[in-house]
């Protein structure tokens, strides 16, 4: 419909400016104490991550209500804000009531006020970010890949200035990070090594060999690391770029102690990926194949059934109540996901942005 205008008298055309005056002002006041979200940090709050196009500033943060069991907002960051998030929207770490949103093409950390999702300082001078991780008070530590086939780096933010006080040599594409017993242990996924960092000095002790690829780790209920390798597979450098080389995938009961006593379970193929525990750490979740597998903590062998036959582009399990989140994400349109009880019966579905990759609870 096109607009309509209506003449007024001169006196009136007066008095209507410095009504909207006003007006505007009021709202002004009202928009600074009055926030569009004011969110509590009791679970009931999930943001879901989405990548966004590459080589585009579209990523965003929808944020999902179990309450109402609705999608509130698929643009968080840009409503509270009124700016774009960034390219490629990679992970994000929660500290109490402050987010770390990791962006990777934007080569940058945005922090931001969870309550409000108001953004609180914005972290730059970043080389391919991957993932954060709360090393100690004040202190958070982030993977960067710098240049593919390069040495990474952990770079180490202060929260309290939100700068970046220092970088640390790791091996090649660091990829997830652990904190456990006193030590950061750092996924080295283009190479065989775990590197591990003393946080208190900010200086890698010791490496750690495993298998090729690792990327994620978690620590069960009796303290042992479990790393996730997911294979390397090498490419020509020029098209069709053919599979040169390729290694499978395995999941390792670390002995930090001793690397060649660990317990190795191995994959007949690579692509093992986001390895998972609920919220009793007794239950190890991964994706392989297209399909979401469980496994006893206390197993000697790998599971054969999926627990989901279903592939995602990234799922997570929510500590609460061990609800599986997993995201389908069409390269092109809207991503979605589905949600699922502990046995892997589907509960029910929504539509998110584009290329959803993560979950984190709030």
């Amino acid at each position: 419909m096109l607009p309509v205008y209506r003449t007024f008298p001169l006196f009136s055309r007066l008095f209507l400016a410095g009504f909207g005056a006003l007006a505007l002002a009021s709202c002004d006041s009202d928009d600074e104490t009055s926030p569009i979200y004011n969110l509590s940090k009791d679970g009931s709050n999930v943001f879901v991550l989405n990548e966004g196009q590459y080589g585009t500033p579209n990523g965003e943060v929808s944020l999902f209500s179990k309450t109402s069991r609705s999608v509130i907002d698929n643009s968080t960051f840009r409503t509270v804000n009124q700016r774009d998030l960034g390219d490629v929207v990679q992970s994000m770490l929660v500290v109490d009531e402050q987010g770390y949103v990791v962006v990777n093409n934007s080569k940058k950390v945005e922090v931001i006020n969870l309550r409000t999702f108001a953004a609180v300082a914005t972290v730059t001078g970043l080389e391919q970010p991957r993932y954060a991780i709360a090393a100690a008070a004040g202190k958070v530590y982030i993977s960067e890949w710098v240049a593919l086939g390069g040495t990474g780096r952990v770079a180490v933010l202060d929260t309290r200035t939100n700068t970046i006080t220092k970088t640390i040599a790791v091996g090649r594409q660091p990829e997830g990070m652990l904190l456990a017993n006193g030590k950061v242990y750092v996924a080295n996924s283009d190479e065989n090594t775990v590197s591990v960092i003393n946080p208190a000095t900010d200086v890698v002790e010791a490496t750690l060999p495993v298998q090729d690829g690792p990327t994620s780790l978690v620590q069960d209920q009796t303290g042992a690391i479990w790393v996730l390798c997911g294979g390397i597979t090498r490419y020509g450098t020029t098209a069709p770029y053919p599979v040169l080389s390729s290694t499978p995938a395995n999941l390792i009961k670390l002995n930090t102690t001793t690397p060649a006593a660990s317990l190795v379970l191995p994959f007949t193929s690579g692509g093992a990926s986001e390895l998972r525990l609920n919220s009793t750490k007794t239950q190890l979740y991964y994706r392989y194949r297209g399909a979401v597998y469980q496994m006893s903590t206390g197993a000697a062998a790998l599971p054969t059934t999926p627990l989901i036959r279903r592939s995602f582009y990234g799922f997570n399990i929510d500590p609460a109540d061990n609800t599986i989140y997993g995201s389908i994400a069409p390269y092109s349109g809207t991503g979605k996901f589905i949600r699922y009880q502990p046995t892997g019966t589907a509960i029910d579905s929504f539509n998110v942005s584009l290329l959803p990759n993560g979950f984190v609870f709030y």
